[in-house]
This record gives C-alpha cells, sequence and structure tokens, in this order.
C-alpha cells in the first residue's frame, strides 16, 4: 500500500477510538472444540456466512473472540475485529464499527481498497454520515461485491463481540443497536465467502434477528446444561490459577496440599460453566487469606450463580456506612458515566478525595479495572447492581439517585471552573482554526472532567427530579456561567449540540414551574440559534459580534452585556426582538430557487439557478454535502425523503433527480416525461414513490428506484403551468395539490 493510499485511507479512520479487545484470549488448550467447529466453518465456502456465538453472561464469549481474532491473523484470515463495551457506547457505535470494518478491509486487500479509495474520492465527507444503511452500502457491501480477485486462502473472517452491548444501558431500544441489527441483516445477502463471526447474549432482538437471518449457530451451554468440555476447561484453568496463588505462599503450602481434588471439582461443579465466575472468584481468593477466602466461596455451594459470589465480594470489602454511601457514588457513576473516564477525572468530577475513590477501587479489584479508564470486568456486575430484588441488601443503585449526583457534580464543575477567555486568547481578528497552539491551549485549560461536564451535563439532568439544590446551581450557571460555556463548544468545536443540550435543559426547567428561568433558558437556545455559526468560527466573537447585537428584549441580553458587552454598541436602532433572520447561508452563485428542511430539522437544502444543490447544517449554517451537480439547468424544487437519506430534485431541464443527501451521488434517474420545466417535487411518506409536477400541466408518480411512472401516468387537471406545491397524504391514498 502506497503512502498516498494510506492517508486516503485515514480518512476513513475514526480517530482515537478504542475498538481492540480489553480482555486477554482463552488459556492455552482450552476452548478446542469450539476453535475447531468455528475453523471447520470458516473454510466451508458455502456455509451460511454469519457465525452466531450465543452463549449465557459469563461464558467467556469475548475471551473466545480475543483468541479467535489472535488465530485468524496467524492464519493470514483476519479482515477485521471490534468489541462492544457497554461503557464506551458513545464511542462504539454502528457507524465507528463499518469504519473500522472498512478501514481494515481495505489495507488488507488491494481490490477492496481499490473501491474504498474510489467511494472516498466521490465525497470525503461520506465516511460521517449518519445514514448506517449507506455507509454500509458505500463501504462495506459495494467493496466486497467488486472484489472478486482474494484467493479463498486470504478470505476476509470479522469479528464482532459483544453485539448485546452495543447502545450501552438502552441496549435494545437504543437506536445504535437497532441500525445495528439491520446492518447484520445485511450482511447475510453478502456472498457466501464473506465471513462474519458474532458473539452476543440471546436477547430479544438478537434472537429476533437470527430467526429471521439464515446463520451458522454455535451455543455455548452454562448453568443447568453444561458441556463436558467447558467444564475440563474451566477445571485447567483453576488448576493453574490456584497453584499460582498457593506458590505465593512457600512456608505453608507444601505442606497444605491446597486446595485438593475434592474441592477443585466442588468449585468446577458451581462455576457451572461459567468462566467469569471463576475468574471472579480466582480474583477474589487472590486479595489476600487465600484459605478463608476460598472458604467463604464454597459456602455457597450454589451451582453457577455468579451473584452469590458479588455478595461475597461486597459484604468482604464494605462494612461501615461511610465506605457504602462511597460505594454508591463512585460505583453509581462509573455504570452510569456517558464517556469513559479516567480515575484522576473522575476523583475530579465527583470532588472526591483521591484516597478514599482509590480505597472504593481497592476493594472491588476482583470486578473493577482501576489503572486506565475506570470499567467493570463484567456486565454481570452491574445487572447485579441495578437489579432491586437481586442485589446484596444496602448495595443497589439507584439510577435516578445516582444520576442526580452527577448532574450536581457537573453543574458544580461548570460554575467552578468555567471562566472569560479560559484559552486566553489575545486577539478577535483570527478564527478559531488559525489560532496555531489553540489545540495544546484547550488541552491545558480545559480539564478531562471539566470537559465531561460541558458536554454532559444536560444528559445527566434530563433524568433527575427537580430540587432546590439543583435549581440553584442551574440558576447559577444560566445568570454567570452561560457565554463561558459556549466557548467550550467553540473550541471544542461541539457548537452544533448547544441547541439540543439547551432544549433538555428547557424541557427540565418545565417540571418546575419557574417562568422566568424558563424565559431565560429559551433565549438561550435562540441566542445559540442565531449566532451559532459566528460562535463555531471564533470563540472570541460570542463576544464581539453576538452579544452586542442581541435585541433589546432579550433575557440574556439583560444579564450578560453589561459587564461583557463593551465592544460594540448600538447607538440608536438595533432589534427590540429575536429577529426572524437567524443564518445567512452563503454558496451560491446565482439565485435560490428552492430550500426545504430535513425531517429532523438537523439540515437544509437549497436549489439554485447555478444548476447546484448544497446541503447545510441548520444550527450553524455550515455547508455539509454538496454541491451537487447533475442537472443542465436550474434547480426549481427540492425536498428531503421521510428518512432524511435522500434529496429530490426537479430542474428547468424537464428532469428529476434523486440524490444521496450525505455523498451527493445520484441514486436515481434522470427522470424523464415531462414536457415542460419541472415546478415541484415530493417523497411520498414511506419514501417508495415521487410525485412532480410541471408547467405542461402534468403531474407524474414516479417509482422512487426504478424511474418508471408507478401510479399514474398523469394527472391533466390544468393545461398550462400549475404545481407549486405537492405533498403526499399517505394515510388517505390520495395526493394534494396547490395550484397556483
Amino acid at each position: 500500500m502506497s503512502e498516498e493510499e494510506r492517508d486516503i485511507l485515514s480518512g476513513l479512520m475514526v480517530k482515537g477510538l478504542e475498538y481492540h479487545s480489553p480482555l486477554e484470549g482463552c488459556m492455552e488448550g482450552t476452548r478446542k472444540a469450539i476453535f475447531k467447529k468455528v475453523h471447520d466453518w470458516v473454510a466451508d465456502i458455502n456455509a451460511p456466512n454469519i457465525l452466531w456465538l450465543k452463549a449465557y453472561p459469563g461464558v467467556g464469549k469475548s475471551a473466545i473472540a480475543t483468541e479467535l481474532v489472535d488465530q485468524l491473523a496467524g492464519l493470514g484470515r483476519l479482515g477485521s475485529s471490534f468489541f462492544f463495551q457497554r461503557q464506551k457506547a458513545a464511542d462504539l457505535t454502528p457507524h465507528a464499527l463499518w469504519r473500522t470494518v472498512a478501514c481494515d478491509l481495505a489495507r488488507r486487500h488491494s481490490s477492496i481498497r481499490k473501491t474504498v479509495i474510489f467511494k472516498l474520492g466521490e465525497d470525503a465527507n461520506s465516511p460521517r454520515t449518519s445514514n448506517i444503511q449507506r455507509l454500509f452500502q458505500n463501504f462495506i457491501w459495494e467493496p466486497l461485491t467488486q472484489a472478486t480477485d482474494i484467493p479463498n486462502a486470504r478470505l476476509p473472517v470479522v469479528v464482532i463481540d459483544a453485539l448485546d452491548e452495543c447502545g450501552g444501558l438502552e441496549g435494545q431500544h437504543s437506536a445504535h443497536r437497532e441500525a445495528l441489527v439491520k446492518t447484520l441483516r445485511n450482511w447475510s445477502q453478502l456472498p457466501m465467502k464473506f465471513k462474519l463471526i458474532v458473539t452476543s447474549r440471546g436477547e430479544n432482538d438478537i434472537e429476533q434477528l437470527f430467526s429471521t437471518t439464515e446463520h451458522h449457530l454455535i451455543e455455548i451451554l452454562a448453568g443447568k446444561v453444561v458441556d463436558s468440555q467447558s467444564s475440563e476447561d474451566i477445571k485447567t484453568f483453576l488448576v493453574d490459577a490456584l497453584k499460582k496463588i498457593a506458590a505465593r505462599y512457600a512456608l505453608s503450602s507444601p505442606q497444605m496440599n491446597w486446595p485438593d481434588a475434592e474441592t477443585i471439582n466442588l468449585l468446577v461443579h458451581m462455576a457451572a460453566g461459567l468462566f467469569i465466575w471463576a475468574q471472579t472468584v480466582i480474583r477474589f481468593i487472590s486479595l489476600g487469606q487465600p484459605k478463608r477466602r476460598l472458604n467463604q466461596v464454597l459456602e455457597g455451594r450454589t451451582k453457577g450463580h455468579i451473584d452469590y459470589v458479588y455478595d461475597q465480594i461486597l459484604k468482604t470489602a464494605f462494612s461501615s456506612e461511610d465506605d457504602i454511601e462511597d460505594f454508591h457514588t463512585v460505583v453509581g457513576a462509573i455504570i452510569l458515566i456517558k464517556a469513559p473516564v479516567s480515575f484522576t477525572c473522575l476523583a475530579h468530577l465527583l470532588s472526591m478525595d483521591e484516597f478514599t475513590l482509590e480505597h472504593i477501587c481497592i476493594r472491588l479489584q476482583s470486578v473493577l479495572e482501576y489503572h486506565d479508564n475506570l470499567h467493570f470486568y463484567h456486565q454481570s456486575f452491574v445487572d447485579f447492581l441495578l437489579n432491586r430484588d437481586g442485589c446484596t441488601p444496602g448495595f443497589w443503585i439507584e439510577q435516578d439517585h445516582e444520576n442526580r449526583k452527577l448532574a450536581l457534580a457537573c453543574l458544580q464543575v461548570l460554575n467552578k471552573e468555567l471562566r472569560f477567555n479560559i484559552c486566553g486568547v489575545e486577539s478577535s481578528y483570527v478564527k478559531n482554526v488559525d489560532i496555531p497552539d489553540l489545540a495544546s491551549r484547550a488541552a491545558k485549560y480545559i480539564s478531562p472532567h471539566l470537559m465531561y461536564s460541558s458536554l454532559w451535563w444536560a444528559s445527566h439532568l434530563a433524568k433527575t427530579r427537580s430540587d432546590a439544590e439543583i435549581f440553584g446551581q442551574v440558576q447559577y450557571f444560566m445568570h454567570e456561567q452561560f457565554l463561558f460555556w459556549l466557548e467550550v463548544l467553540s473550541i471544542s468545536q461541539r457548537v452544533n449540540l448547544g441547541s439540543q443540550i439547551l432544549f433538555s435543559l428547557i424541557e427540565w426547567i418545565k417540571t418546575y414551574s419557574h417562568a422566568d428561568a424558563i424565559e431565560l433558558a429559551r433565549d438561550m437556545r435562540k441566542f445559540v440559534a442565531t449566532f451559532a455559526g459566528v460562535i463555531s468560527q471564533s470563540v472570541s466573537h460570542i463576544y464581539v459580534s453576538a452579544l452586542p447585537f442581541l435585541p433589546s428584549t432579550s433575557s440574556v441580553r439583560k444579564h450578560y452585556a453589561r459587564e461583557y458587552g463593551q465592544t460594540l454598541r448600538v447607538a440608536s436602532g438595533g432589534l427590540s426582538d429575536w429577529p426572524a433572520l437567524q443564518l445567512a447561508l452563503i454558496g451560491h452563485t446565482e439565485e435560490v430557487e428552492c430550500v426545504s428542511f430535513s425531517p429532523d430539522g438537523k439540515r437544509i437544502v437549497s436549489g439554485s439557478d447555478d444548476g447546484t444543490i448544497i446541503v447545510w447544517d441548520a444550527e450553524t449554517g455550515a455547508v455539509v454535502a454538496g454541491p451537487f451537480e447533475g442537472h443542465s439547468s436550474w434547480v426549481t424544487s427540492v425536498g428531503f425523503s421521510p428518512d432524511g437519506n435522500r434529496i429530490v430534485s426537479g430542474s428547468y431541464d424537464e428532469t428529476i433527480l434523486v440524490w444521496d443527501a450525505e455523498t451527493g451521488a445520484v441514486v436515481a434517474g434522470p427522470f424523464e416525461g415531462h414536457s415542460s420545466w419541472v415546478g415541484s417535487v415530493g417523497f411520498s411518506l414511506d419514501g417508495t414513490r415521487i410525485v412532480s409536477g410541471s408547467s405542461d400541466g402534468v403531474i407524474r408518480v414516479w417509482n422512487a428506484v426504478s424511474c418508471e411512472n408507478q401510479v399514474w401516468s398523469s394527472f391533466h387537471s390544468h393545461a398550462e403551468s400549475l404545481t407549486k406545491n405537492i405533498i403526499f397524504l399517505l394515510e388517505y391514498k390520495y395526493t394534494a395539490v396547490t395550484f397556483r
């Protein structure tokens, strides 16, 4: 692969993403039967191209996946691997998955690389599309189906671990999880030689996926029904691990022959096929006084009951009420945090003494990794803590209560650490992108816990009931820190998140029924919506180009202009209320003929006499796609499909085109049939049909994919130019037409 190709593919990779396995592979000599089944399936190019490794929580799916990745790499068959982790759900998304897989496949196979680079050349922004289906189509489906020269011995195998952890705590109700399930179904339609291994629990949506999708199933049994091979593997692991623990006690272990064969067999029976049970027990025993801790485990005698082990860990580690309160604060935060945080970051966020935090972490070290980003070794411990009925009394994590702590912590950080000109920008004459050391300044002055608080405070607030303490912090933020918070969004290039964050704030305040606060919050949102373009380009122009031009009635002006408005002053005139104009979108070279919002309101599409179409960010006014070129004359009508993924356009050249809303590729058309310019176009509510009206006096309905007149050849209601608006009302099965 050339250096140029490497540079091009770097645009496909998600920067800074940690998607590799957090675990070690299987112990040597274990899981042989499972690995043989997998490799037999890999070798059979006529077998279904998806293998589902289904197993009960705790049997060691991720360790098996990790080992398979190493084995496939050694055979030259590894295409890509991706390990979902619930605590990193905000980063480990289906979007990140398929970009990673596409990049890995392109690096390893020249024929795949050729198509991927061609797709990137068509539109360098296309990997950033929010449309997972389109991303999969462009960078997985097309490159694989066009790669016909890969020898069988090198055909790539892709490994996706922990499908059930995609979407975080929302699980199968997450939009991310729903999107991923759809693309997995698409993979099953690829040629059978392109293999995909998926590991997961058997949750409802996953069961439903595989009940209707051809696949090869390998199920690892646990609990009441355990295969003998799993038990032998666990015995091998326990014997080795306990031997290492005993070796630490050189003076006593030779005499006590600890543990004996009968105890080992009892532990294997209790494990019931669950490797996580065995691993957790070993970590617990290894913390000290192994003989006593082993006896505690044996007292349970419950087969395959990991909850009993967790119960013993908690009871052994925590006794005082102070410890239990700190436990709730720390563990609740680790479970509910929206993005991975380090030990130090969490200590600062919670305003907790680091010795106290480490004390809690040390006592949980048999279930918690805390030397890097904090996370629990296995989701089963989180499930245990969130289960009110099954959790050890006193240790249940009440999500509402712990979210309140996090909301309060974030607000306290914002109110304490935000300040004017936080990065010490010297001049308002340069944009953010032209400040050479802005990134290093941001790293120095915007701490990780301040950045976390700036991005996620409203998410935690939304799950918190209103109370006087929280509301007091919210009011202080609104009255004193709002502009400083916008500085952080501007510097971190997150201004486009501002309106949605403030919308969450407005909804939360509504529950408090405080009229003045609601008015101020709404005014803050109008401020961001109106000046987002300016704020995103220059942090200093929050004060220079936005604040001075607020309307005289603005609540934000009343709170901030006196102290931070000494830059420009409107001597006479000025706005008495918010302007109707929020953004001026500049990019077309000739008259703009038509515009339309996307269904979610986040984008705007425009068509112009310059023959092009542009897609804009409705928040900042930035161009997010385009200009799209394809019409030979003026673009007279545009509109988004109901899912926002496509755009239909009509033109003075008498044709209709359908575009990919992210890449600008023509996906259908030109539709030809009108004998004069097309004045209006629109999608049906299900996105399968397009209606068009023309100055030839004809309305036509088209199949949105095949370009054929699907329903009616035409309506001849009027002999001359007619339609300015056409809207499908699909539920009533007729078309509403407005004539001029």
